[in-house]
């Protein structure tokens, strides 16, 4: 399924660029995994993770890979597996009495979506500015420690505003009386596109406007030349994206070690 394909190979550049975007961070590609030790210690997606690139490495010593890294550095981490490539990893866990702390819904979209009117005194704008990606992430600071992430954590991932802004990352910010309510990223990779940091402050929730920046974050990547978006789904964002179209092609399970695990 090549749209899985390219859907599949956004993610793991998101990995990628996640890396890119903290400081201090450390990036390992080796024996067919991905492996990234991030600013801080707490095992997490982009933070401290692990995502076997290569499906044909036995799933044993993939894992034995990601802990003997992560050992050596004396941290926890999240290992990632996805349904449609590490069915033999999910096995071997399961044998282990390791089960996923969490998963995901993998979803793909490969049309433009319309838009729609904007509630009374709400304007969406264009993050063209470090001042635009600021308000960006301070939506995301109030909005992800609903999903587990520290406030401190998102605005780590964004310190460095300049490694972020770019012509192949775009994304909105949607106003009211000044103030940023909600947001969407998209990041455009060849032939396709991820959304990424989409959040809502809790005053604006069930207003659509989170709807409205992801409708026009998914129309910017095809603008850019993608020929599908994809995205992983958060529980609260899950109905948001399938009432637009959005449909699975896989699923992402997340299992987390801790340092005592892994030392």
């Amino acid at each position: 399924m090549i749209g899985a394909q390219l859907a599949d190979e956004n993610l793991i550049e998101s990995f990628r660029m996640h890396a890119r975007w903290q400081e201090p961070a450390e990036t390992h590609e080796q024996g067919g995994m991905l492996m990234i030790a991030g600013s801080t210690h707490r095992p997490g997606l982009y933070r401290n993770c692990a995502l076997r690139l290569d499906p044909s490495v036995p799933a044993g010593k993939a894992f034995e890979q990601a802990m003997g890294f992560f050992g050596s550095r004396e941290r926890g981490f999240a290992l990632l597996t996805r349904k449609r490539f590490d069915e033999d990893m999910d096995s071997l866990l399961s044998d282990a009495g390791i089960f996923p702390r969490a998963s995901s819904p993998c979803m793909i979209i490969n049309r433009q979506l319309e838009t729609v009117p904007l509630p009374e005194g709400v304007h969406t704008v264009a993050i063209e500015s470090e001042a635009h990606l600021k308000d960006c992430v301070k939506v995301n600071m109030e909005a992800f420690p609903r999903l587990g992430v520290s406030a401190d954590e998102v605005a780590g991932f964004f310190e460095h505003g300049d490694r972020v802004l770019g012509d192949n990352v775009c994304g909105y910010v949607a106003y009211k009386d000044g103030a940023p309510q909600a947001t969407a990223l998209t990041y455009v990779t060849g032939a396709s596109a991820g959304i990424y940091w989409v959040g809502t402050v809790a005053d604006a929730e069930r207003q659509g406007l989170a709807g409205a920046c992801t409708r026009l974050a998914v129309n910017a990547g095809f603008a850019r030349g993608a020929r599908l978006v994809t995205l992983q789904a958060s529980p609260f964002g899950l109905p948001l994206y399938q009432r637009l179209g959005f449909r699975n092609y896989d699923g992402l399970s997340f299992y987390f070690f801790g340092r005592s695990q892994v030392s």
